[in-house]
């Protein structure tokens, strides 16, 4: 996949901080409602599919109740990434291929690297389910 440069990446991280700390719940409900886009948009994400299936199934088990140990601002920033995923208007248009979605996939890639711990703990969490 293609790298961003500097001013994009510093474009994306900014959108990130302000997208995290302005989230609210409203906006986790349209991110529910907007599953089903999600979800097709994800295929594009090349090496972040598999964050994106972890922290949507992270999402998944918060909106049920099933699990509630996390903190607001990693769901924020999960409903901040799905909803830049789902949104045409980018750092870079997704109309471009294949660069068009190196800024969503770098938006995960974010979320996984600020998280990391409660995404580990959410992980096992998981995995003593099966």
């Amino acid at each position: 996949m293609d790298k961003l440069n500097e001013n994009d990446q510093e474009r994306i991280n900014q959108s990130f901080e302000l997208g995290v700390d302005s989230f609210t719940e409203e906006d986790l409900d349209k991110v529910k409602a907007s599953s089903e886009t999600a979800e097709k948009k994800s295929k594009s994400l090349g090496e972040q599919i598999e964050a994106f299936q972890l922290l949507w199934s992270l999402l998944h088990d918060y909106w049920s109740g099933k699990y509630r140990a996390v903190p607001w601002k990693l769901i924020a920033a999960i409903g901040f990434a799905v909803t830049y995923l789902v949104s045409p208007l980018d750092v870079i248009p997704d109309y471009l291929p294949i660069l068009g979605f190196v800024d969503d996939a770098a938006v995960f890639s974010l979320v996984i690297s600020s998280f990391q711990s409660e995404i580990d703990a959410y992980r096992k969490w998981k995995e003593s389910q099966k």
